[in-house]
């Protein structure tokens, strides 16, 4: 196992945006060719972390917890100086785009004045934090990062801009939120939603979605819209098609990812994911070694 700082990694980027000195964005979009031990130093400040494609161990007191935190979005306050740890296995990708806001910007601003407290009170560095899906709109402004092959001076610029266009989103979607809160329907919804992202090989009708969050058909389908922007069918092909491709990474067998993103064949996922991506998944496979390679 390997051990290092965020910083350390070649796909580490930290820009400062130009509304605010203090405040930065930071990217990472970074393959783990073996398991890595990640510390990460946290300045105080608010952070608001979208997360593309993360599964990792967090080994933080009161977090310690082996979880997938894919196309999820991460509040965090820190009042003081703190750091972190998170373990990453063998064959995984980590995409993170963070911002970060300073203490003095918050109260001038009254940014985020209500934050829901559904991480543990024992956490000692965060005052206050919340997690959701990421909402599709903010989830293309950082695929578009990630995805960016700009060098240079265009790549910063590309980038700013980026973050500043989630940042809008994120705030005025909870804004939005402050007027109209987040039913306990909506709230058991989410909690779904996350099951179904851990348990892709079953089926998902949306008959079996609104039993799973205790409401029904008519609610769900106008809820899950509402919640994350797109229809069940829209995000369910999205985070099996995630899945398939982070699993593509590691050694399974394409007939296993198949199965375990929820494809009785193998012959399906196949159409399905040269649909997607343009490839077959096997092509896109050996895309990655050679990638891996050079």
């Amino acid at each position: 196992m390997s051990s290092c700082s965020v910083e350390s990694l070649d796909t580490y980027e930290q820009f400062s945006l130009d509304f605010d000195a203090h405040s930065s964005v930071r990217l990472v979009n970074h393959y783990f060719n073996q398991e890595t031990l990640i510390k990460n130093i946290h300045p105080p400040g608010l952070y608001i972390s979208m997360l593309g494609m993360c599964q990792c161990q967090t080994l933080n007191n009161g977090m310690d917890q082996q979880k997938d935190y894919s196309h999820q979005y991460v509040v965090a306050l820190v009042e003081h100086a703190s750091s972190s740890q998170m373990l990453f296995p063998n064959n995984s990708i980590w995409q993170t785009f963070s911002i970060m806001l300073p203490l003095e910007i918050l109260t001038k601003n009254s940014i985020l004045p209500t934050l829901r407290e559904n991480f543990p009170h024992d956490v000692p560095h965060i005052r206050f934090a919340e997690q959701g899906p990421v909402p599709s709109d903010i989830l293309r402004c950082c695929e578009a990062v990630w995805e960016c092959t700009f060098k240079g001076f265009e790549r910063e610029l590309f980038i700013k801009a980026k973050a500043q266009e989630v940042l809008a989103l994120f705030l005025h979607k909870r804004r939005q939120q402050e007027t109209k809160p987040v039913s306990a329907r909506v709230s058991q919804l989410g909690n779904a939603l996350s099951y179904i992202q851990t348990h892709l090989a079953e089926d998902w009708p949306l008959s079996a979605v609104a039993s799973l969050a205790g409401s029904n058909r008519t609610y769900v389908k106008q809820d899950i819209k509402d919640l994350i922007g797109i229809s069940f069918r829209d995000w369910l092909k999205q985070t099996r098609l995630e899945a398939a491709r982070q699993q593509l990474a590691g050694n399974s067998s394409i007939t296993d990812i198949s199965h375990n993103v929820g494809f009785k064949s193998q012959a399906h996922f196949a159409t399905f994911f040269k649909n997607e991506i343009g490839v077959t998944p096997r092509e896109y496979r050996q895309s990655l070694m050679i990638s891996d390679r050079i």
